[in-house]
């Protein structure tokens, strides 16, 4: 019994001491780890591509962040704070940083959509996917919708529907080039191919109108071949489009 009783106790030394090692190897390998020097900035943008901001721009961000990063160890880089700055670009939706075991700090960005770009009270911005205002870029300039007049809290819900409505239709997104809010609340919008102004009313009633202009677009070429000759295209009626010479 004695003999048993001592066979398990020396086991359990022997675990403990398996233990302990397997401890002080990990510990010491997770601090060399976090003391090697960073040794490079990769920066990947994801998903669609546009160009608001660049490579060098966010290096030169996270540099400033990080002091010179050739001499920062991971265990003193703030990831969160870097990926709090980045986020403070109006230009960016989203980033994520990361520090792989070779030394290269990672910057994975996703740069906001431009939906339009607005023309008001003598300034210019871009509108993004969530109605907000962007800068204008000096890196890029996206092809995209003109907007004047003025952007209101009351009409900005509605203006943004419109403009992903337009967005989402190839047809549409070719064939509008502007929209301009009047005082009263109505809009005007403008055709590429044509130069017909197109009466669209109100926010009320948008997904038909767009429908009815179309399904009219679609049978004045295929059917009459007229379009050349009209000045104004009224959707304001969603039961019928109204034209005029």
């Amino acid at each position: 019994m004695k003999k048993l009783f001592k066979r398990i106790k020396w086991l359990d030394v022997r675990m403990l001491l398996v233990c302990v090692i397997v401890f002080a190897v990990y510990s010491f390998s997770n601090r060399r780890n976090e003391s090697r020097e960073i040794q490079a900035i990769d920066v990947l943008f994801k998903g669609e591509d546009y160009h608001f901001v660049t490579s060098e721009d966010i290096r030169n961000l996270v540099k400033k962040n990080i002091s010179n990063s050739s001499e920062i160890s991971r265990s003193i880089v703030d990831l969160k704070n870097l990926e709090d700055e980045l986020l403070e670009n109006e230009l960016i939706r989203n980033a994520e940083v990361y520090i792989s075991l070779d030394g290269v700090l990672s910057v994975d960005v996703w740069q906001k959509k431009a939906y339009a770009r607005l023309f008001s009270e003598g300034k210019s911005y871009y509108i993004d996917e969530e109605g907000g205002l962007m800068p204008i870029s000096i890196n890029f300039s996206q092809r995209a919708l003109v907007v004047q007049g003025r952007v209101t809290k009351e009409n900005k819900v509605e203006l943004l529907d419109l403009l992903k409505l337009i967005d989402a239709d190839e047809f549409l997104r070719m064939d509008l080039t502007s929209i301009v809010i009047e005082e009263d609340g109505t809009l005007v919008m403008r055709s590429r191919s044509n130069d017909y102004k197109i009466l669209f009313g109100t926010f009320d009633e948008k997904k038909r109108k767009l429908n009815n202009y179309k399904a009219f677009v679609n049978y004045s070429t295929e059917v009459e071949n007229k379009l050349d000759s009209y000045k104004s295209i009224n959707l304001r009626f969603t039961q019928q489009v109204v034209c005029s010479k």
